[in-house]
């Protein structure tokens, strides 16, 4: 089975997902500000701003599904997604590839991509105890551990990654692309451009 698989952030949509949903959660009073305050603290004492998703501790799993479901409509999804981003989908589909989406965005978030024709979704972890989060993230997938996950929906799933399509755009998605036979540097960072030339491969820009 060949396979099309896509990075959210930068390549599907300009910015992030949560980028645009936080803000929107904050301004709709749907989170205090006040709750960004032990993520900051934790992010500035470890230098890392992607350890944890402490701004969700606190809430239902439930209740954030919810809110991912309101923001994340399938009429707001369609204008956020990159009109070309949504062509090659479609073409994809057509030609019988199976479509993966694999993000850093929290997995609740990145489910209501699935609307756009993805059969499977794989985003980070968050820990969720008793149907409530508490921000800690178990599993991150960018960088190499997104080729890891590549590499095991591959054998779960009886793909073939040599006649698959891949999709990203920053210098991190470089390992999962050179684990397909078709990979494609979209509106890529400088650095991941330099390589993808470097490699041969394609270099293209959605809008």
């Amino acid at each position: 089975m060949k396979a099309a698989v896509f990075d959210l952030d930068g390549t599907l949509i300009k910015y992030s997902a949560e980028r645009r949903f936080l803000p929107w959660a904050v301004f709709s009073l749907k989170m205090c500000p006040a709750r960004f305050l032990p993520y900051l603290w934790r992010s500035l004492r470890d230098r890392d701003f992607f350890s944890s998703k402490l701004y969700y501790r606190g809430i239902s799993l439930k209740r954030m599904e919810e809110m991912a479901a309101d923001f994340f409509s399938l009429f707001r999804v369609k204008k956020m997604v990159f009109k070309d981003a949504l062509r090659e989908i479609e073409k994809r589909a057509r030609d019988g590839f199976l479509l993966i989406l694999l993000t850093g965005a929290p997995q609740f978030l990145a489910e209501k991509f699935r609307s756009l024709g993805f059969e499977v979704v794989v985003g980070s972890k968050v820990e969720c105890r008793d149907g409530v989060l508490t921000g800690e993230l178990l599993d991150y997938p960018p960088g190499k551990r997104k080729k890891e996950i590549l590499l095991q929906l591959s054998r779960e799933l009886g793909l073939e990654l040599s006649r698959s399509f891949g999709y990203g755009n920053g210098y991190g998605d470089r390992f999962f692309l050179e684990a397909v036979g078709r990979p494609v540097a979209v509106n890529p960072s400088r650095k991941l451009k330099k390589y993808a030339l470097k490699k041969g491969w394609p270099v293209v820009y959605w809008e």
